[in-house]
């Protein structure tokens, strides 16, 4: 009798397994009856994670190789754009206008000199606005510094005023010189200095 119920049983778990790899259609029409169909419910999920974790670890080695890959070719750019760098770097000694633009591929421009404002003395500024608009008065006074740095000016690039004349102690003039940058197009087509 045992081997009977061996044999029904493997009949009815070959069935199953018929049942589990047919179409969603038929998965959704069985139903479990017995411990034992819940048993290999509990099984079938099981070899189903191992497949999950299985192509996980595909995915993984596969994303290990190509960052390698990538490495090393973001190696072999920055090689090629040190030589570039340092040509245009010669040519610049010779024409202080040079710029490159003739490549599909690439360009090199120069950027312009530049000057913006760096607060040196937050707290000097802070003193000496106090009261107005450009200083926030919380638990702790706040510099709203975007709006301030609005007001200002350096009419001889060095000094800092405001909008009444009036020399400003704490923020002073720095300046960014010219400089080559090096361009390529982007996958949207657009020239960019930042590497894809």
């Amino acid at each position: 009798m045992t081997e009977e119920i061996m044999t029904k049983g493997i009949k009815e778990l070959n069935k199953m397994i018929a049942n589990s790899t047919a179409n969603q259609e038929e998965k959704e029409r069985f139903s479990i009856e017995n411990d034992d169909q819940l048993k290999w419910a509990f099984q079938m999920m099981e070899e189903k994670r191992k497949e999950i974790r299985a192509k996980k670890d595909m995915i993984q080695q596969a994303t290990d190789y190509y960052e390698s890959q990538i490495k090393d070719l973001r190696k072999d750019i920055d090689y090629f754009k040190g030589l570039a760098m340092q040509y245009a770097e010669e040519q610049a000694d010779k024409d202080p206008n040079w710029q490159f633009k003739e490549s599909p591929y690439g360009r090199i421009t120069r950027t312009k000199e530049s000057s913006k404002f760096a607060v040196t003395d937050k707290e000097a500024l802070i003193k000496h606005y106090k009261g107005t608009s450009f200083v926030e008065e919380v638990v702790q006074d706040k510099l709203k510094w975007a709006d301030l740095k609005k007001n200002l000016s350096s009419p001889d690039g060095q000094h800092v005023t405001n909008e009444d004349g009036e020399l400003i102690n704490g923020v002073e003039v720095v300046t960014k010189p010219s400089a080559l940058v090096m361009k390529h197009k982007s996958v949207k087509g657009s020239w960019i200095e930042k590497e894809d």
